[in-house]
């Protein structure tokens, strides 16, 4: 089941947030062949946040940016090893299935390592380099690997060489003596050669070609301390099943321990140093828990998340990474100015006051009606976008919505809805004004100006003149950060059917047919809309 994202555009506005939520629950209803997540991109206002706070619903997440990510690729084991399994397990694993690498772990089910076909190749390559290597030998081990039987036990791990007794008595003797460590000993039955390694003290005995303890009668292996088994195979086939007894963990490169990526590394960064690297693959963590790993394969196809995108269909107004991204529908009232697709995609654009108009429309499409709650979200999010109905983008066709959403929510005054929406908002002066410039500010680059205008709704204009010096200064800054020609913030009062413009100021703005009411501060009384009212005047000004 593959996960879609629907998304509203940046500085989220309660249109945008609210016709994300209930888009992707009506997807939900209608294909259960994805999960169809809704989320934000940036803070909620206070409206917002009461409005799904009172519903009891859950507020869309914030998604930060869509790029792919390691975990979106990440492998998770067919088969795992323990670090004191046989060797012998392990290339049996290698050779029935070839996984390029095999997670190890400790008795505890703690992840150790990855093991990789290297390793196993290094291993064999020393077997050849003419040193006499020593094998870490566990009895759990020996009778996993070696057909036969105990005949005593030590109870404890061997980190041993491996001698064979098939020499003359006297060469074998001289040998036995010469080897700094004490060895394993291999060999048939054979009287001497036995009795000599018993009175050295080896660590272990495996005895060739016997099934028969009875055979060793007349040995004395009492005050012997080591391991006696007794192997069914013959003594060339017994060193070597010995040899692969070898515990999976004295084969482990220990370099490749620390070598490990975090689950939220970018997907490109990983693919660079995995590349520029000589390992085969890494392991992943999600903070200290082990999750997974990522071979070479994980990363020949980048992986595309799915959006829909609802209120905006620009990309510069849409969720950072975008282009790594599959857009699958566009839900907008906006103009459209889509980034270009390889697949058809669904695009419903109407001219209407608010996307929460057109997602109403998309329940009845397929004949379906949304609940009180979701008729709540709905009708705020219209409400919202088209200032109660008052603004020059409503339609008589979202007043018709209003009605139809108003009844399935149960709200029998409209008008006292309206009110009571936006009386949650905070005032001016207990909110930080780089937050709300910032909240919903679109940005546009036309007739070679780069310009951007915010908004924010107020119940009434009584404190802005005692705060305009500080939204002056924040617009100023607004326009240094963003490095924009021109900044403006439209403060409306929905309640009263006016706004003020608080600006950074521009050589054309003498041309505005508003009053200005002081340095870089106009009156705007019966604007409510950005975009049908106030951006046409910038446009007009700005191409004179």
């Amino acid at each position: 089941m593959s996960v879609v994202y629907v998304t509203g555009h940046r500085n989220p506005d309660m249109d945008s947030i609210c016709s994300a939520y209930a888009y992707a629950y009506l997807k939900n209803l209608i294909d259960q062949n994805n999960q169809y997540v809704p989320v934000r991109l940036g803070s909620a206002n206070k409206n917002v946040k009461a409005l799904f706070s009172r519903l009891g619903i859950e507020l869309p997440t914030v998604l930060k940016d869509v790029k792919p990510r390691v975990r979106e690729v990440i492998k998770t084991p067919r088969f795992t090893v323990r670090e004191t399994d046989p060797l012998y397990s392990v290339i049996d694993i290698f050779t029935k299935h070839r996984p390029t690498v095999l997670p190890v772990f400790d008795d505890n089910d703690n992840y150790v390592n990855l093991l990789t076909s290297d390793d196993i190749n290094a291993f064999f390559l020393r077997e050849n380099n003419g040193s006499r290597l020593v094998y870490s030998i566990t009895e759990e081990n020996i009778e996993k690997v070696i057909p036969g039987k105990f005949i005593k036990k030590a109870g404890k791990t061997v980190d041993a060489p491996v001698m064979v007794g098939a020499m003359e008595f006297d060469q074998f003797e001289k040998r036995l003596t010469a080897i700094s460590q004490k060895p394993v000993l291999v060999t048939g039955l054979r009287d001497r050669v036995i009795r000599r390694a018993l009175k050295e003290g080896i660590p272990g005995l495996v005895i060739t070609g016997l099934s028969d303890p009875e055979d060793l009668f007349g040995f004395n292996f009492a005050d012997f301390n080591g391991f006696i088994y007794l192997s069914e195979l013959d003594t060339a086939a017994t060193i070597r099943y010995l040899r692969l007894s070898n515990t999976v963990k004295t084969i482990l490169n220990s370099d490749r321990a620390s070598q490990s990526i975090q689950a939220d590394m970018l997907f490109d960064d990983a693919k660079d140093l995995l590349i520029n690297s000589d390992e085969r693959g890494y392991s992943v963590f999600d903070g200290d828990k082990w999750i997974g790993f990522v071979t070479r394969r994980c990363f020949l196809n980048k992986p595309k998340q799915k959006l829909i995108l609802v209120d905006h269909n620009e990309t510069d107004q849409s969720v950072l990474g975008i282009e790594d991204a599959e857009i699958v529908e566009i839900i907008d009232h906006h103009r459209l100015a889509p980034p270009r697709m390889r697949n058809p995609i669904y695009i419903c654009s109407e001219p209407l006051g608010s996307t929460c108009t057109i997602v109403y429309e998309q329940f009845k499409k397929y004949g379906l009606k949304p609940d009180p709650k979701r008729a709540e979200v709905l009708l705020s999010g219209l409400f919202a976008d088209t200032v109660m109905l008052k603004s020059p983008t409503a339609t008589s066709y979202d007043r018709h919505v209003a009605e139809k959403l108003a009844q399935r929510a149960g709200v029998e005054d409209m008008h006292k809805f309206a009110q009571d929406l936006f009386s949650s908002a905070s005032s001016l002066a207990e909110q930080d004004p780089m937050k709300v410039v910032e909240a919903d500010l679109k940005k546009y680059f036309e007739a070679g100006c780069r310009f951007a205008i915010g908004q924010v709704e107020v119940t009434n204009l009584v404190e802005i003149d005692s705060l305009k010096e500080k939204y002056i200064a924040a617009v100023g800054k607004e326009r240094v950060i963003s490095n924009l020609d021109w900044c403006m913030l439209l403060v409306t009062d929905v309640i009263n059917d006016e706004s003020v413009l608080i600006t950074t100021g521009h050589d054309k703005e003498s041309r505005f047919y508003w009053e200005k009411k002081g340095d870089n501060y106009y009156s705007l009384p019966g604007i409510l809309s950005r975009k049908k009212q106030l951006l046409p005047e910038v446009l007009r000004i700005l191409e004179d």
